[in-house]
């Protein structure tokens, strides 16, 4: 969560040329910016049906 709000959002931000105060400072300001990217975060812990996720491990630079 720390590396989501003071640095890849801020970056992307940058990249994608939005109008936030984390593209000017570089550093995640908890803004109300309707620009903002780190609104929706997403975490799960468990799954309880087996099988049920999938992970793909790419073994190459896609970003942040």
């Amino acid at each position: 969560m720390f590396r989501i709000k003071n640095y890849a959002a801020p970056v992307n931000t940058m990249n994608l040329d939005k109008k936030t105060p984390c593209a000017a400072t570089g550093i995640c300001q908890e803004c109300a910016s309707p620009d903002r990217i780190c609104n929706y975060w997403t975490i799960l812990e468990k799954s309880f049906v087996k099988k049920r996720i999938k992970i793909i491990l790419v073994n190459e630079d896609m970003g942040f």
